[in-house]
């Protein structure tokens, strides 16, 4: 399989399960109807999808859903990008968690978990090609910088 439609699988199966997050109907776990569940969760949603935004505008024409660097592409490592590897992914999880918590329902659960572990495969692929496209600079940011958090999976 070629790294493109590797890149389009794992971008298909994002945009496939942030679908089922948005149209998934609320559901009747027993948290549903609290008002605090459902600050939290709409808070992780609007704090996710903040950082989905503001990540994007840094990136600016090197943003891309494809996990492969374009020719045009600069590595970027300021902003959110000081604080996560993948902010975007950071954010897309913030948001599906947010979702799991305010629609209640074993669906956005399953979504946001299937979410997690997509977006966790396409970062170790997507760093497979920025070590190619920038070497030993991606390394040596990679080893201060977390893949999803300031503190959390940073290469050794």
């Amino acid at each position: 399989m070629t790294t493109r439609i590797k890149g389009y699988l794992y971008v298909a199966t994002q945009f496939a399960i942030l679908g089922v997050i948005v149209v998934a109907p609320a559901g009747d776990l027993p948290w549903r109807g609290n008002p605090w569940t459902e600050f939290v969760g709409q808070l992780l949603f609007l704090a996710g999808l903040s950082f989905v935004v503001w990540s994007g505008v840094v990136l600016g024409r090197s943003l891309t859903a494809h996990p492969e660097p374009t020719a045009k592409s600069e590595l970027r490592t300021t902003g959110p990008y000081a604080v996560a590897r993948h902010p975007i992914y950071s954010g897309l999880i913030s948001l599906a968690v947010g979702a799991a918590f305010a629609g209640a329902s074993w669906l956005h659960i399953l979504a946001a978990a299937a979410l997690t572990v997509t977006l966790w495969s396409k970062s170790r692929f997507e760093e497979s090609l920025l070590v190619e496209s920038y070497g030993d600079e991606y390394l040596a940011y990679a080893r201060v910088v977390g893949r999803f958090s300031p503190w959390f999976d940073r290469h050794q």
